[in-house]
């Protein structure tokens, strides 16, 4: 979202440059060159709420994904663990699909996850 934000706003300062190029006379006498800079302010404005309204959504996003780390890097830490005694056997391999299903069905039996209020953030399975 950024990045197409970005990219609209130069497209509006190109736009703004070529208008003020191809202005003949004075600029404050030019109605054309006035009504185009106010259809440009316009659409600026629109582009920075729009700027405004994503970096408070990557803001929540980041604040939910914070609030998950400890879980992500104690899960990670055990997946590589259990990857790693394969150089015990070969008969110990586990993939990280069967993984992921061991720690949801932990999740799902988590009589203390069940009693979390809806309006908290939840792991989705």
């Amino acid at each position: 979202m950024q990045g197409e934000c970005k990219v609209k706003l130069r497209q509006l300062e190109d736009s703004l440059l070529d208008a003020l190029n191809k202005s003949e006379g004075s600029i404050l006498e030019n109605d054309k060159l006035i009504q185009t800079l106010e259809t440009l302010k316009k659409e600026a404005a629109e582009i920075g709420e729009e700027v405004a309204k994503s970096e408070d959504t990557m803001q929540e996003i980041e604040q939910v994904s914070n609030e998950y780390l400890p879980l992500a890097t104690m899960i990670s830490k055990i997946f590589f663990s259990l990857e790693s005694t394969s150089q015990i056997s070969f008969l110990y391999q586990y993939s990280l699909q069967q993984f992921m299903e061991y720690v949801f069905a932990v999740l799902r039996s988590n009589e203390d996850l069940a009693k979390i209020p809806k309006n908290q953030p939840q792991i989705r399975l």
